[in-house]
This record gives C-alpha cells, sequence and structure tokens, in this order.
C-alpha cells in the first residue's frame, strides 16, 4: 500500500529525483490496481465445516422438532388427563350432591318422626300418668270398698249370730202365739211388709191346720219406714172376703 500510495502521490518536477527519473529510460512497474491479492480462502476446509455445520444444525432442528413433538404429545396427554379428571370429578361432585341432598331429606324426615316419637312418648307418659292416678284412685276405692264389704260382713255375721240366737227364743213363743193366742206371721210376698194372720176357732181343729168352721182374719203391715202402717186387711172362712186397703200408724 506504500507503494501504491507512493505512486498515486503527485510528483514534484522541481525535485532531484524527478529530474533523474526523467532522465533514466522509463521501465515498467506493476500496477497495483490490475493487480489481485493471491488470498487463499481454502474452499474444501470452509465446505467441510458448513458440511458438519448443516448436519449438526439439521441434528439440533430435528432434536428440537421432535422435543417440542414430545411436549406437544405431553401437552395433549396432560391435557386429555387433566379433562378425564376434571369429567370424574365433575361426576364425584354431581354424585356427591345428590348423596347430600339425600342425606338432608332423611335428616328432615328422621327430625320430622323424631318428633313425632317425642310427641307420641309425651302423650304416652302423660297418659300412664293419668292411668296411675286411676289406677291409685281405683286401689284406693276398691280398698275402702273392700274395707266397707269386711264391715258389712261382719255386721251381716254379727246379725246372723244375733237372729240365730233370737230364733231359738222366737220358736216357742211363736208356736205360743200360734197355740194360745191364734196368731201367726207369714211373708207378704212383698220386701219390707209381714202378713199377720189371727185365727178365730169355729170347730175343732185338724192337725196343725184350722178346723172347718175357724175364721182367718189378716192385716199387712208395711216395716219399711219407721212408723209400721197397715197397707192390707182380709177376712176368710165362712164370711169370706175383703175388707179392704186401710192404713194406719203401727
Amino acid at each position: 500500500m506504500a507503494v501504491a500510495n507512493a505512486s498515486l502521490a503527485p510528483s514534484n518536477p522541481f525535485s532531484a529525483s524527478a529530474s533523474s527519473r526523467a532522465a533514466a529510460p522509463m521501465s515498467p512497474q506493476p500496477n497495483p490496481l490490475t493487480q489481485l491479492p493471491n488470498v487463499d480462502f481454502n474452499f474444501e476446509e470452509l465446505r467441510q465445516r458448513m458440511s458438519a455445520f448443516t448436519v449438526k444444525f439439521d441434528a439440533f432442528i430435528e432434536r428440537g422438532r421432535k422435543r417440542v413433538l414430545e411436549e406437544r404429545n405431553e401437552f395433549r396427554e396432560r391435557l386429555g388427563e387433566l379433562t378425564e379428571d376434571q369429567r370424574l370429578k365433575s361426576q364425584s361432585i354431581a354424585t356427591l350432591s345428590s348423596a347430600t341432598t339425600t342425606h338432608r331429606s332423611l335428616l328432615a324426615r328422621e327430625q320430622s318422626e323424631k318428633e313425632e316419637m317425642n310427641t307420641a312418648i309425651r302423650s304416652l307418659e302423660n297418659t300412664h300418668a293419668t292411668h296411675c292416678k286411676a289406677r291409685d284412685r281405683l286401689k284406693s276405692q276398691i280398698a275402702q270398698t273392700q274395707r266397707q264389704i269386711d264391715s258389712k260382713l261382719q255386721a251381716q255375721r254379727d246379725y246372723n249370730a244375733k237372729l240365730e240366737s233370737q230364733s231359738r227364743l222366737n220358736g216357742p213363743e211363736l208356736a205360743f202365739w200360734e197355740t194360745y193366742l191364734g196368731v201367726r206371721l207369714e211373708g207378704a210376698g212383698v220386701l219390707d211388709r209381714i202378713k199377720v194372720v189371727f185365727t178365730l176357732e169355729g170347730g175343732r181343729a185338724g192337725g196343725n191346720g184350722a178346723g172347718a168352721g175357724d175364721r182367718e182374719v189378716w192385716f199387712e203391715l208395711d216395716l219399711s219406714h219407721r212408723d209400721y202402717e197397715v197397707r192390707g186387711m182380709g177376712r176368710s172362712g165362712r164370711d169370706e172376703g175383703h175388707a179392704g186397703g186401710g192404713e194406719g200408724a203401727g
């Protein structure tokens, strides 16, 4: 480049070198503009390096494409798994929601049945308490009635004993009345009434009965009141008839 710059620089006609060059004959010199530099590009090595780079680049692209395909397939597979998992979870949520609704309905029904059972139990307890009170009252009444029955039975036994002891005394007295006084006592067929019969002898008596000419006069005495009352009277025999009913104090 220094040579080229020197050749391209303007010449001074007044310099000594210029005069000497002018005096000397002109010799041909190489022109740097017409000459190309001798450069060895080593195309074979460059081609080999480019081939190696192409192989590496193709391998890199292939690995990248495979990795992208694998990642895409893995993403799709993962997305499918997530979609299936979401579907299963949605089904599980729907099933659990249905089970929760059923469980709530069951709890509400059980609560209603529990309240009904509690109401029935309270009603039964009240009924049981009422029955217990009625039972105790009936037991008290039964005990009182039993005491009254025992008292009446004892009074009846005492009365029967008294009647039995009195009957031993009444027998001879009634026989005396019938034999010597002509008076006998009969039942009137009505409660608390007795029939008093007087026998008037008109002939010989046959056996224990009245004679053929005997006459009887009777009256019924009501014993249901404190003051006895005569409810009826009559006579039988030869002048058999009824004298009519009358009342009077005993």
